[in-house]
């Protein structure tokens, strides 16, 4: 599925570095739904697929991105404080790259603020500049065109890469050290946290720094609280905008609406820091039909099963025990006032 790495021009002075095969890409679509299984992944690709998410993102029903972005918003001045002049930014699965305009708007105030109280030798070194360097990274290769388009007043120097996270030991060859490596919009919990942080913490350097955020829960369960977080996840993941985000592949592919169903389950599963809450995603077949995908027909029956992707929901403490154990140290976090939303700013332990 990686394609060649090739380096081409963008709207005219951008760059980007395409690594997926759209070809490659479909192929395994196809080998995917002939074991019944369609990875998330698939829901962002194409024209289509960046359309649903930005249309999703927007959505009143399904805020999780929006309050994490406020919560960014809303201690920008505070994280930006314990990122170190001269970091670049590398965010994945950059969506439309709002968060990350106001992150490099932070580090770019930074570093002229920083620059005034320098003396000029100081502040330039051998007559050049600080320069930021900013690396969006996506898997669809439209919603890195946007994001760089959202930045294209800013003064950064900018390569797009379209690419997966598992690819990091080659994405990380494209970008310049040190980097801010961020992972934003609740993208961390849609991966096994042993495999993502063990992916990051392999390709980090010593002096990089890894920021991500989280839509959590305040408390295990057993509180009204956590009951009512409970049904709100519920509501929020069941809500018809979400349902045909995750029902757009068949859909494009030609499956007719009454031919399945988006169901959504909230379970319980055991891990290493005690019981938390996974979504459970499927596609309910209701009738038998066939859809034509790539390099040939997929036919199912009724009564067939497609299994998605998941979102885990930690507590606070979880994920710090799942840093830990990753090898990672907290240096900042981010809470919001109920506890349902964090951002954490962390490096690999010393």
């Amino acid at each position: 599925m990686q394609g060649t790495g090739q380096l081409k021009n963008d709207s005219g002075n951008k760059l980007k570095v395409v690594m997926i095969d759209e070809e490659g890409l479909e192929e395994k679509l196809y080998e995917s739904l002939k074991k019944h299984e369609l990875p998330d992944y698939f829901l962002y690709t194409g024209t289509g697929g960046a359309r649903n998410w930005l249309n999703l993102d927007e959505s009143r029903t399904f805020p999780v991105a929006r309050k994490l972005k406020a919560l960014l918003e809303g201690n920008l001045v505070s994280i930006v404080k314990f990122i170190p002049t001269g970091m670049n930014l590398a965010s994945i699965g950059v969506g439309n790259g709002e968060k990350e305009r106001i992150i490099l708007n932070g580090l770019i105030k930074k570093n002229e603020e920083e620059a005034k109280n320098e003396s000029e030798e100081e502040a330039f070194g051998s007559g050049r500049k600080r320069q930021i360097y900013y690396y969006p990274i996506d898997i669809n290769s439209r919603m890195v065109d946007i994001a760089l388009g959202k930045v294209q007043d800013l003064p950064v120097e900018k390569k797009g890469i379209v690419g997966f996270i598992e690819e990091m030991p080659f994405l990380k060859k494209h970008w310049q050290l040190p980097v801010l490596f961020c992972i934003l919009g609740n993208t961390f919990c849609n991966y096994e946290p042993d495999f993502i942080l063990k992916l990051v913490g392999e390709n980090l350097e010593s002096g990089d720094l890894f920021m991500f955020d989280a839509h959590i829960f305040p408390t295990l369960e057993g509180s009204d609280e956590a009951k009512s977080v409970r049904n709100k996840v519920l509501t929020t993941y069941s809500s018809r905008e979400n349902a045909l985000f995750n029902m757009y592949p068949l859909l494009h592919y030609g499956m007719a609406p009454e031919d399945f169903e988006f169901e959504l389950l909230l379970s319980h599963v055991e891990s290493g820091t005690g019981p938390l809450y996974r979504t459970h995603k499927t596609l309910q077949i209701l009738n038998d039909t066939e859809i034509r995908v790539g390099p040939g027909t997929v036919k199912f029956k009724e009564g067939d099963v497609i299994k998605m992707g998941f979102t885990y929901k930690y507590t606070f403490e979880q994920i710090s025990t799942f840093l830990n154990k990753g090898g990672f140290e907290i240096l900042r976090k981010f809470l919001s006032e109920d506890r349902t939303n964090v951002i954490i700013l962390a490096r690999k332990q010393l």
